[in-house]
C-alpha cells in the first residue's frame, strides 16, 4: 500500500458502479481478472510492485467481502507497521536516554518599557535619585530568558536550569529527580556544592508508583503490531454483508473526488455479535492480560476473567430491541488506501474523509444529529513545492475557531519540527499570530503579544531533543535532607549561611542594574524574609528603644487629660513584641501575643504619644461608658497623639 498521507498517486480512472453479486458479477470478475493478468504481463513480480495494480486486480476478481477484508487487512498492516516503527524509536529513546532542552525568552517592547516607567515612577522627566536608577534599568532591558536542559532516562532526570538578563547569567542551578525512590535534588553551585534533597518517597508508597504508566517497559513493538493486526482481523471476520460501488463522487469541502465505496449494514444483533467477538478476543489476549495483571497490577487473573465473563453474559442476554440499522461506508482510493468512513443511522451521521484534487488537499469531519451538524472540522490546504497554505475551520456549539496557516512544512518528522506561520482566529479577541521555525535540530515557537494595536513584546519558546544520554544521579550521602519523616523542620541557615545568601542576591541585583546601595538594601530585606530575622534595633531605633533582650517597653510616660467621672474605664491595646519585661517603673509592658491592660481612674480620654508606639502595632479599644458626650473632647486633639475615646 502507498503512504496513507501521500496524495500524489491519486487516480480517478476506476469505472463502473454496480453490486458484485450473482452470475453477472462472476462473469465480470472473470473478464476483469483476465484483463488484469494481460495488463501486468502475467508477472506476479509486477503485481507486487504496484499498489494501484494490486488494488485494481483485487477489486475485480475478489468477492465483495473478501475485497473488503483484504483492503482493511492491508491498511491495518500498514498502520501497524508504521505504529511499530514509531513506537520502537520512542522505546529506544526511553531505554537509552536522551537529552532535552527548553528555554523561554521574552523580548520587551519600547511600549511596555514606557508603561512600566509611568506606572512605577510617573513622569521620567521629573524623577530623581533611586527613581532614575529604576528608569535606567528598564530602559536598558532588552530580553529576559529562563530555561534548562536535562538528560532523561527511565523517567529519571538530571540537568540544569538558568535565568538570564540581557544575555547575562543571573543564576545557574542543578536539578535531578530519581524515579526509583522519588528523591528530588536541587543546588545552586554559586551558593553551595551541597545538594538539597527533598525525599518525596518518604511520604508515598513507592510500590504503588513504580512501573505504572511506563508502557514502553513492558510492551514490545512486535506485541503492539500484533495487537493492531489481531483486532482488525476480528473486525474483518465479523463483516459479511458487503456491497461495492466502484465509482462514487464524494464531495469534500469544495472539491469532488472519485472513490471506491464499500458499504456494510449492521443491525443491532450484528453489533452485539461484533462486540461479543471483541470481548472474547480480549479475554484470550495473553499480552493485554499480562500487562493488566502482572505489570500494572490493576487486577488479579481471576478478576480479569470474571469481569469479561460478566460482560459476555450481559451481551448474550441483551436481545435486540428493534430493527434499527447502521450503515458504514468506507472510501478507498485507486491505490487501495482507505481515505475515510461514514456512519449513517436514520438522520444521524458521522463523516470523516480526506481527498486531493490537483494541488488542493481537503479534509472534512462532522457529526450531525437530525440532519444538523453539531461538530465539524474542515481543512482547506493548497500545496506548493511540498509546502501547504490554507485554513482549518472548527465549529462546535455554534462557535467557530479558525487556524490560518502559511507555508506549512515538516522539517523533522521524528521530532515533529515544522516551519509555518499560523493565525488563530478566535471569537471576541484579536487574532493571535504564532511563527514556527526550525532548522531540523530544534523548534522555535514565537508569539508577538499584540492586543488592541499595542505591542507587548515577543515570547519565544525553543525546544530540542538530542541523541542518547543518561542522567548522572547525585547521592543522598552528604546531601541536606528535607523529609516528612524527619522529627524537626530544617532551617535554611543550616544549609546556606545568611551572609552568603545576602552576597549572592546582592550580586544578582547589581547585574540587573541596581546601584550598590540599593542592591545591598534589597538583599538585606530579602534575607529577613528568607531567614525570618528582623533587626529591630536598626529598623525601629526611633520607636522607643530596646533592652539587651530585645524586649519592648514604653520609655515615655502615658499622658492623660483628666475628665472627672464616676465611671472607671478600661483601656486595652494589643502590641506585638518579643518577650515580657518587668514593670519596674510603672511603665506599661507587653508580652508576646498578650494585651496591655491598664486602668485610667476618673478619666474619659487617654492620650498616648504616637512616637511611643512600635511600627505596625495593632491597637484595640473598648467603650465602656456609652453615655459620655464625645464632642467635649475635640479641643484636646493633637496630631502627635494617639487618642482612645470612651
Amino acid at each position: 500500500m502507498s503512504d496513507r498521507n501521500n496524495f500524489d498517486n491519486f487516480d480517478t480512472s476506476v469505472t463502473g458502479v454496480e453490486r458484485v453479486s450473482g452470475k453477472k458479477g462472476k462473469k465480470i470478475a472473470i473478464i476483469s481478472g483476465i484483463t488484469a493478468v494481460a495488463i501486468i504481463g502475467g508477472g506476479t513480480a509486477v503485481y507486487n510492485l504496484s499498489d494501484f495494480v494490486k488494488n485494481q486486480v483485487n477489486l475485480r476478481i475478489m468477492k465483495p467481502e473478501n475485497y473488503y477484508s483484504w483492503v482493511i487487512g492491508e491498511n491495518s498492516k500498514n498502520i501497524a507497521s508504521d505504529v511499530k516503527e514509531k513506537y520502537a524509536k520512542a522505546k529506544s529513546k526511553t531505554e537509552n536516554g536522551q537529552n532535552m532542552s527548553m528555554s523561554l525568552n521574552y523580548a520587551i517592547s519600547d511600549e511596555v518599557k514606557d508603561n512600566l516607567i509611568t506606572e512605577l515612577v510617573g513622569d521620567r522627566n521629573s524623577s530623581s535619585g533611586d527613581e532614575n536608577n529604576l528608569i535606567s534599568i528598564i530602559d536598558n532591558l532588552s530580553e529576559i530568558s529562563i530555561g534548562g536542559n536535562a538528560d532523561v532516562k527511565d523517567n529519571s532526570i538530571a540537568g540544569n536550569i538558568f535565568a538570564t538578563w540581557n544575555g547575562q547569567n543571573l543564576i545557574d542551578g542543578d536539578i535531578a529527580f530519581n524515579a526509583e525512590n522519588y528523591d528530588f535534588f536541587l543546588r545552586v553551585p554559586e551558593l553551595t556544592e551541597q545538594w538539597l534533597c527533598m525525599a518525596l518517597g518518604d511520604s508515598v508508597n513507592l510500590d504503588d508508583l513504580k512501573g505504572k504508566g511506563n508502557i514502553v517497559s513492558y510492551l514490545t513493538p512486535e506485541e503492539l503490531e500484533d495487537i493492531i493486526v489481531r483486532y482488525t482481523d476480528v473486525w474483518n471476520k465479523a463483516v459479511e454483508d458487503v456491497e461495492i460501488e466502484k465509482k462514487e463522487i464524494v464531495d469534500i469541502c469544495d472539491i469532488s473526488v472519485e472513490y471506491t465505496v464499500i458499504s456494510s449494514d449492521f443491525t443491532e444483533a450484528d453489533i452485539i455479535a461484533i462486540a461479543t467477538d471483541f470481548v472474547t478476543e480480549l479475554k484470550n489476549d495473553s499480552t493485554i492480560k499480562r500487562i493488566a495483571v502482572n505489570e500494572m497490577g490493576l487486577c488479579t487473573e481471576d478478576e480479569y476473567n470474571s469481569e469479561l465473563d460478566d460482560v459476555l453474559k450481559e451481551l448474550s442476554e441483551n436481545a435486540p430491541h428493534g430493527n434499527d440499522t447502521v450503515t458504514l461506508n468506507t472510501y478507498i482510493d485507486p491505490n487501495g488506501d482507505i481515505r475515510g468512513i461514514k456512519f449513517i443511522q436514520d438522520d444521524d451521521e458521522l463523516f470523516c474523509v480526506m481527498g486531493k484534487d490537483g494541488e488542493k488537499v481537503r479534509g472534512e469531519f462532522y457529526v450531525s444529529e437530525n440532519n444538523s451538524k453539531e461538530v465539524s472540522l474542515e481543512l482547506y490546504a493548497d500545496e506548493n513545492n511540498g509546502k501547504y497554505s490554507g485554513n482549518l475551520d472548527i465549529m462546535a456549539d455554534n462557535q467557530e475557531v479558525s487556524v490560518e496557516f502559511t507555508d506549512y512544512q515538516v522539517v523533522n518528522e521524528e521530532n515533529g519540527y515544522i516551519n509555518a506561520g499560523m493565525n488563530f482566529i478566535i471569537p471576541y479577541i484579536d487574532p493571535v499570530h504564532v511563527d514556527f521555525t526550525s532548522d531540523g535540530n530544534s523548534q522555535d515557537i514565537s508569539y508577538n503579544i499584540n492586543f488592541d494595536g499595542k505591542d507587548y513584546g515577543t515570547l519565544t519558546l525553543n525546544m530540542a531533543v538530542n541523541g542518547a544520554s543518561s542522567p548522572s544521579m547525585p547521592s543522598k550521602d552528604g546531601a541536606f535532607i528535607i523529609s516528612d519523616a524527619m522529627n524537626s523542620e530544617p532551617e535554611l541557615a543550616d544549609y546556606i549561611p545568611e551572609d552568603k545568601m545576602k552576597d549572592f542576591v546582592n550580586d544578582i541585583l547589581i547585574k540587573i542594574g541596581f546601584t550598590e546601595e540599593l542592591a545591598e538594601e534589597g538583599a538585606g530585606f530579602l534575607n529577613m524574609d528568607l531567614y525570618d530575622t528582623n533587626d529591630y534595633e536598626e529598623i525601629y531605633d526611633d520607636f522607643g528603644g530596646f533592652d539587651d533582650d530585645s524586649a519592648f517597653t514604653y520609655e515615655q510616660p502615658v499622658e492623660t487629660v483628666e475628665v472627672t467621672t464616676e465611671t472607671e474605664t478600661e483601656v486595652e491595646t494589643e502590641i506585638q513584641v518579643e518577650e515580657e519585661t518587668e514593670d519596674s517603673d510603672g511603665v506599661w509592658i507587653q508580652d508576646d501575643e498578650e494585651d496591655i491592660i491598664g486602668e485610667a481612674d476618673n478619666s474619659e480620654l487617654v492620650e498616648i504619644p504616637q512616637e511611643t508606639l512600635p511600627y505596625d502595632s495593632v491597637v484595640n479599644y473598648s467603650h465602656n461608658n456609652s453615655h459620655h458626650d464625645e464632642e467635649e473632647h475635640d479641643t484636646h486633639h493633637d496630631e502627635n497623639m494617639m487618642y482612645f475615646e470612651f
